[in-house]
């Protein structure tokens, strides 16, 4: 699979009624369901994957069979869309999860692909306060999927979350020495991640020891069709492809989110020594436990802070995180070189392929509080790096502004890619100037200073 980024334009917007594809196109004609999806949609991503030339030969023909190129027959195959949360209190949920009317046609030509055989799961892991019966709710999400189960009987909808699922079986998955955390091991520091049980963090992340847990259903996958909703973030600035195999984590409490304190103590949560701060981070560590008293005790700090120009920068959401890459890129490492067994090899494991639904993104106070950002672009390729470096220019923001892109192209042990030569095309074929997809992204609060002063380059 080559390291090209693929651009479709398309609409900016949803549509909340029965839709299909505009025609039953003959590669199709066994699965025809009367499902929710959208027209226009479904039909530009598949003229998206027309325009990267996949089964070429076949294109125009009722044999056409574009996913063949990466999913055989008995592969079980991962189709991981970003399903973060089941509500947004600032803009609407088009902006924070992708959305069921791209999911659909990705369903499609992988049980096209499948031919009967293999598994498909649906599957993610979002953060803990998502409720995932309303969540499978949204697009009718569940009720969709099993609507396949009459043509295509081994699909499933999974929540990931360990603590949620009784039913989730996962593997340790040790990184310790490859893990980009190995530089930092002899500072001393706290990993941090809020509203989780810090205890368990530094029960993963300690000394010499990085570790993940991994369901088996995401290692045992052959294929992963990676689907992210790219929005601007608090810590990492942005997510898209690489950020979203946070999700394929079982257990929150392992996944390193910042470093407690400031500076003067190897932390990267605020930039400064401030006495308010150090409260409200000591305070932040017990969250988890919903103490009312604990809790209103941080929001007088919080409001206190809010009151000073200095209380702009807390949790590690601001452009000084230097925690979050690390944990990106891991996650990216493990995924690509892990096994089935939950061992670190030298080789390619699984295939990746990146669709990203930026058909309506989100800006500002993301992941989990954006607004809505109408972009009207699905986004494809097979490498994820290069597509988040081509998405963070789409967004208007410098790619070497985001630290896990540019430390991902320095990565010597177990590269994630190849190379950071490759060609952006469209329909017109190659973009010569990315600029002209600019949509002028708002940034969050802490990385606005940062990531809006900079031209665009590649």
């Amino acid at each position: 699979m080559n390291n090209d980024v693929y651009i479709k334009n398309t609409v900016d917007n949803y549509k909340n009624e029965e839709f299909n594809p505009s025609e039953l196109y003959e590669e199709l004609k066994d699965i025809n369901i009367n499902i929710k999806s959208d027209k226009t949609i479904y039909d530009d991503f598949r003229q998206l994957l027309i325009n990267m030339k996949l089964d070429e030969k076949n294109i125009g023909t009722n044999k056409w069979n574009p996913f063949k190129e990466f999913i055989c027959v008995e592969n079980n195959v991962l189709i991981k869309p970003n399903l973060v949360m089941h509500k947004n209190n600032v803009g609407t949920i088009d902006c924070m999860i992708t959305n069921f009317s791209l999911i659909r046609p990705v369903i499609d030509y992988t049980i096209l692909a499948l031919k009967g055989t293999g598994s498909i799961i649906v599957g993610d892991a979002p953060v803990q306060d998502c409720d995932f019966e309303q969540l499978k709710l949204i697009n009718d999400l569940e009720k969709n999927i099993n609507l396949y189960k009459h043509i295509y009987k081994n699909i499933k909808l999974i929540d990931f979350r360990k603590n949620q699922n009784e039913s989730i079986m996962c593997v340790t998955v040790k990184l310790n020495e490859n893990s980009s955390f190995s530089e930092l091991n002899n500072m001393n520091k706290e990993y941090s991640i809020t509203n989780y049980d810090l205890k368990l963090m530094n029960a993963h992340h300690t000394g010499k020891t990085h570790e993940y847990i991994i369901p088996c259903d995401v290692l045992n996958s052959d294929v992963i069709i990676n689907m992210p909703k790219p929005k601007t973030h608090r810590k990492a600035g942005i997510t898209a492809c690489m950020k979203n195999f946070v999700g394929i984590n079982g257990n929150k409490e392992c996944l390193p989110h910042h470093r407690t304190g400031g500076p003067n103590k190897n932390g990267d949560e605020f930039p400064e020594n401030n006495f308010l701060k150090n409260i409200y981070s000591w305070l932040s560590k017990y969250t988890y436990k919903h103490n009312k008293f604990i809790n209103l005790i941080r929001k007088c700090v919080s409001f206190i802070l809010g009151k000073t120009n200095k209380g702009r920068f807390r949790e590690g959401s601001w452009y000084g995180n230097d925690t979050i890459w690390r944990t990106i890129l891991d996650l990216n490492k493990l995924i690509v070189y892990t096994d089935k067994k939950g061992i670190l090899t030298d080789n390619v494991q699984r295939k990746i392929f990146n669709v990203a639904d930026m058909i309506v993104s989100g800006e500002k106070e993301g992941p989990l509080l954006p607004s809505d950002k109408k972009v009207g672009l699905i986004v494809a390729g097979f490498n994820s790096l290069n597509n988040d470096h081509i998405i963070t220019q789409i967004m208007g923001f410098s790619p070497s502004k985001i630290k896990y892109i540019e430390n991902g192209y320095k990565l010597q042990k177990l590269k994630i890619s190849n190379s950071i030569d490759f060609n952006v095309l469209d329909e017109n074929g190659i973009v010569k100037d990315i600029k002209k997809y600019n949509k002028h992204f708002k940034a969050t609060d802490g990385w606005k200073d940062y990531l809006e002063k900079e031209d665009t380059q590649k």
